[in-house]
């Protein structure tokens, strides 16, 4: 018995595709009244990495907590020899008062042609008309499936995973141009750099401290090994909010300020967290905000002279997937700054 077999069979129990609502039927009418099925949304979850299959279903019993749904997770591999789809069903369920809601997950593996259904596969197990969340864990491909993309309300993936982000970034940006631009982009690389943000922002509280920011001169963002990405993302964000223009044909790019200041910008390579210190310089004052190396905080100074800030701690946010993917369920929107911080950085992208 191959490993990805057993790793399946092991997030449910498996049903023949046709017979797929009907034992989702008798799924709750042998609960009896113990349990109460719940849905909000549908959340499609696609890999093409046979050893994603448990950790995402894990990430779907922590989501099922705060978010009822249903969930279908998909495993494909279009490239296999054989053409073959199987299903299994099972349900997550937590304490709410005296009973237990319940969502329900369909497990899916497609192999070969029938990886090429996957519209017809996902839209025949939709819960109603209830708005279809799709995280895209594979990478990128052309063609894109128009039809599919045209249904999907939310499209989730993590930019932090593209080695190289040009190629899949043009890609996820015509598929959120489908249909009048139903489809809302959401990255976790985003949700990820929310901490950073807030702590960015809070350098800036104090009226002396925000009458330097239009003056600032440099920016150095230190990120982990993988996390270029990340550390990009942060400086498009800053780019966007300040009004920098990337000066992208010079030797050494950098940004100009709406007042004619040069911003320099260094990108380096640590190991530790995602993004774990930035620093700014405006004339002789300068902003730091430091990841703790064991705590999910950022410490921020100012020194400047004539004033210095104690040193503050910051709430850096939660990286976990699960975590990261709540964030973005809970946030909605359209994540208009998202799209502010790419046009901002594309060309250096």
């Amino acid at each position: 018995m191959s490993s990805v077999t057993t790793d399946i069979e092991g997030v449910g129990m498996p049903v023949e595709i046709g017979r797929i609502d009907r034992e989702l039927g008798k799924l709750w009418e042998e609960a009896g009244e113990t349990k109460t099925r719940a849905s909000l949304l549908n959340l499609v979850l696609y890999s093409e990495d046979a050893s994603a299959i448990r950790e995402n279903t894990n990430i779907i019993a922590e989501i099922a907590g705060e978010h009822a749904c249903r969930a279908i997770l998909i495993l494909a591999d279009p490239h296999a020899g054989q053409s073959r789809a199987r299903a299994w069903i099972n349900a997550h369920c937590h304490m709410a008062g005296k009973r237990q809601i319940c969502s329900e997950q369909i497990t899916f593996h497609l192999e070969g042609e029938a990886a090429c259904a996957l519209p017809s596969i996902v839209f025949s197990h939709l819960d109603s008309d209830l708005p279809l969340c799709f995280w895209w864990q594979a990478p990128f491909r052309r063609p894109i499936d128009d039809v599919l993309w045209s249904w999907v309300d939310r499209m989730v993936f993590d930019s932090a995973q593209w080695a190289d982000p040009a190629p899949p970034l043009h890609i996820v940006r015509e598929i959120g141009a489908l249909g009048d631009g139903k489809t809302v982009l959401g990255d976790l690389n985003w949700a990820r750099i929310l901490g950073a943000r807030f702590a960015i922002a809070s350098l800036f509280d104090h009226s002396r401290a925000l009458e330097n920011l239009p003056h600032i001169e440099q920016v150095s963002i230190d990120h982990a090994p993988g996390c270029r990405s990340t550390a990009i993302l942060l400086l498009g964000w800053l780019a966007s909010r300040l009004g920098w223009k990337l000066q992208p044909m010079m030797s050494k790019p950098f940004f100009l300020a709406p007042n004619g200041t040069h911003v320099q910008f260094a990108l380096t390579e640590k190991a530790g967290p995602s993004i774990s210190r930035c620093s700014f310089r405006s004339g002789k004052c300068e902003f730091l905000l430091e990841r703790c190396a064991t705590r999910s905080f950022f410490e921020v100074t100012v020194s400047c002279p004539g004033f210095n800030e104690h040193p503050r701690i910051v709430n850096a946010g939660r990286e976990k997937p699960s975590d990261l993917l709540l964030a973005e369920l809970s946030r909605g929107g359209r994540h208009g700054l998202y799209r502010e911080a790419l046009e901002a950085i594309l060309p250096i992208i």
